[in-house]
């Protein structure tokens, strides 16, 4: 199971000035019943984005112009907005990276990324909650010793007139109860080995591995790695992961749209500024995404046939500028695409009940 569309329940994490003092439960899902022996594999990613350097209409809170410390964790919980250990218990690791403010390495998006998160029920007595009402909690927390009040960073990406848009994180989980079938597939053939420096479009599946034999019922967890390097100036990287029929597909086809969970996207959209020096993304940049799917309804053709699957990497980029010449192909002139460096790789992880 995930999180729903737009799934953030905050806007906003305030800046504490030491790592965990006010810490924020920024997304959450309820679990199945748990019970003795169940095993519980989790993930999740959100985007964090620094409010402005300087005090203009879309600043959020305060400018400021420190570096936030950022963590993200996964706890089991009571209720959704638990975030004390005593009312909690952590599932996975814990992530961290310092958002870089300054030009011209600002990085202003961070994606948080937890993976490879999980926990074994061994007793009941032992969860922090009635097994009926267990829920994952990601939990953030934003430091500086330099921050003061009002100093916030936003949870999604900051727009014009101080609007803040969402759908850029999702937490998800696999719950196992009783033998499981596992395969396990990878791949690190890179379809595409540039991005086309587009400020409209561009997106280029870079992974793509195909599943056939799919059934109702199974369950997908997905893990994704991505190498870019960039030249001349900073440059935007997003990915997504999604699954489609074709192995070139930059969005879900309408047959994924309808057999597979959350219209067929494995994670949301998020990315960040690849900078030139020193940043939390430093090029060679490294993406990380993590997610989960299930198969609703097994995959057919209009004849009636078995059909297999692709999931995707889908990934753009463009040069960050301050005034944008846009020609009307929608490809920036002069400006060197994005390479796709080796060290990446897509893998699915294929869960089917016995």
């Amino acid at each position: 199971m995930t999180t729903g569309r737009r799934a953030e329940r905050r806007k906003t994490v305030p800046i504490g000035s030491r790592a965990g003092q006010r810490t924020r439960s920024v997304l959450s899902v309820r679990l199945p019943r748990l019970r003795r022996g169940s095993r519980v594999d989790v993930g999740g990613e959100v985007t964090i984005s620094t409010t402005c350097v300087e005090q203009i209409s879309r600043c959020i809170g305060r400018s400021y112009r420190f570096d936030p410390h950022l963590r993200a964790r996964i706890v089991l919980a009571s209720d959704a907005d638990a975030t004390g250990t005593r009312r909690t218990v952590r599932v996975g690791p814990t992530a961290r990276l310092t958002c870089e403010q300054s030009r011209p390495n600002r990085n202003h998006h961070c994606p948080l990324v937890v993976e490879r998160g999980g926990f074994r029920v061994r007793a009941l007595r032992d969860l922090p909650c009635p097994r009926s009402e267990c829920r994952l909690n990601m939990l953030v927390d934003a430091a500086s010793s330099m921050a003061t009040r009002n100093e916030v960073v936003v949870v999604g990406s900051d727009q014009k007139h101080g609007r803040v848009e969402g759908g850029k994180a999702r937490l998800g989980a696999i719950v196992r109860n009783g033998r499981v079938r596992t395969r396990r597939q990878r791949t690190a053939r890179e379809r595409a080995s540039t991005l086309p420096a587009a400020f409209g479009g561009g997106k280029r599946v870079v992974y793509s591995k195909r599943l056939r034999g799919l059934r109702r019922g199974d369950v997908l967890a997905v893990r994704a790695r991505q190498v870019s390097a960039v030249s001349g100036r900073p440059y935007f990287v997003s990915d997504q992961v999604i699954v489609s029929t074709r192995p070139t597909a930059v969005k879900p086809s309408g047959l994924a749209r309808r057999v597979v969970s959350r219209a067929g996207t494995v994670t949301e959209t998020n990315g960040f500024n690849c900078t030139l020096g020193p940043s939390a993304f430093t090029s060679p940049c490294r993406s990380r995404k993590v997610g989960f799917a299930t198969i609703e309804r097994e995959p057919r053709s209009r004849s009636g046939r078995a059909k297999a699957l692709y999931v995707n990497l889908v990934s753009r980029g463009f040069p960050k500028l301050a005034q944008r010449p846009q020609p009307p192909n929608g490809a920036p002139r002069g400006f060197p695409p994005v390479r796709i460096g080796d060290g990446g790789f897509l893998r699915v992880t294929r869960l089917r009940a016995r």
